[in-house]
């Protein structure tokens, strides 16, 4: 495997561990730090009784993955810059990060529809307690913004020491990987003259 598989896979990991570290500590904070710990009975059934806690865990949690997953993929623009500086030359400081992510209106309205479905799905009657059993969310909301911020950090963090690494390793791996991944898809198109057709 080559250095940008190995970059990938080990981006993926730990991303991936960073997200769920995350979620997990969302619905322990709901559940068990804020709220008594009871986790009700019978709670994948109805929201009678005592589920309303757990259900509150649930959409907490819920929106946190979902968001995590939504600012991935703005972060997965580049894999070693950092999202609020994609663009090192760029004269726009504190702007550079809109304009990198208007620039691709797909994902940019892809990540928006993905924001937006999250409240509905947690306060339209009946969709939010029988479809995806979770409950109206208030306070918890504190809990999303902090954790997602602290996933937009671990993100940056795990860039920086990225590049931190290949900078100091030089020579072969500290090439750009979207440019080795350019270079290995489309070389064949690239090197071609119009005569070898």
């Amino acid at each position: 495997m080559g250095v940008f598989t190995w970059e990938v896979l080990l981006d993926m990991t730990v991303y991936g561990l960073w997200a769920s570290a995350l979620c997990l500590a969302s619905f322990t904070l709901v559940v068990f730090a804020f709220g008594d710990g009871n986790l009700g009975t019978g709670c994948n059934d109805s929201i009678v009784g005592n589920c309303d806690l757990v259900f509150r865990a649930r959409a907490t949690t819920f929106t946190c993955l979902t968001w995590f997953a939504l600012f991935l993929a703005w972060e997965m623009i580049n894999m070693r810059r950092s999202f609020f500086r994609m663009q090192p030359g760029s004269k726009h400081y504190l702007t550079q990060w809109i304009r990198d992510v208007w620039r691709n209106q797909f994902l940019f309205w892809s990540v928006f529809a993905g924001f937006v479905t999250v409240f509905p799905i947690i306060y339209i009657p009946v969709i939010n307690t029988v479809v995806f059993k979770h409950a109206p969310i208030s306070w918890e909301w504190g809990i999303v913004f902090v954790e997602t911020g602290m996933f937009f950090g671990g993100v940056e963090a795990w860039k920086f020491a990225k590049r931190v690494y290949f900078r100091r390793a030089g020579g072969e791996t500290a090439r750009n990987p979207e440019e080795d991944l350019e270079k290995s898809v489309f070389s064949a198109y690239t090197s071609m003259s119009v005569g070898s057709y």
